[in-house]
């Protein structure tokens, strides 16, 4: 660090710095204002991420993000709303209350079929993830103000709930 306190952080590859002024921060503060700086360098670096189509009958979202780390918490359970044609990630916000965030897969993901009928999904690395499995990993939300991915696609109202997004999913801790 700098003897006048300033210490700046890098992110690679996005040519952008985060600086900030010590004022009297101890060594713990310090550190969280770094790791502070360093995820909202990180957010930022790689430009929003493309959603796409991988399969159409049903709709199957893949995002072209790769060997990202994971941001933001990630946890529901799968299930495929054929009426509205999607896959969306379920999560219990209590007093009745669900949310519904629309899936968007890693790259290579694919619908997983059983006797004829859509039975989940297959992705690499993590396996077969069966509708109304449960799922907990990592990635990132985007809407269509946020900016956090391009292309986002017309989707039925029903697979959107109580301010749902759509969920991209970079990496799967537990999947059961």
């Amino acid at each position: 660090m700098p003897a006048n306190g300033e210490f700046r952080l890098q992110h690679p590859g996005s040519g952008g710095t985060v600086s900030a002024r010590r004022l009297r921060l101890g060594p713990g503060l310090r550190i969280l204002v770094a790791a502070l700086a360093a995820a909202a360098c990180a957010s930022c670096s790689s430009g929003p991420a493309s959603v796409s189509t991988a399969a159409t009958s049903p709709t199957l979202l893949v995002h072209d993000v790769r060997g990202s780390k994971s941001t933001a918490g990630i946890t529901g359970y799968l299930r495929h709303l054929s009426d509205a044609d999607c896959f969306v990630l379920e999560s219990d916000l209590g007093a009745d209350v669900l949310a519904r965030q629309v899936a968007v897969w890693p790259p290579g993901t694919r619908v997983w079929r059983s006797d004829g009928q859509v039975a989940g999904v297959d992705v690499p690395g993590a396996g077969r993830i069966p509708v109304d499995g449960r799922v907990v990993g990592g990635g990132g939300y985007a809407n269509a103000t946020n900016g956090f991915a391009r292309n986002l696609p017309d989707v039925s109202p029903e697979c959107l709930s109580s301010g749902g997004e759509f969920v991209l999913i970079h990496e799967i801790a537990e999947a059961t």
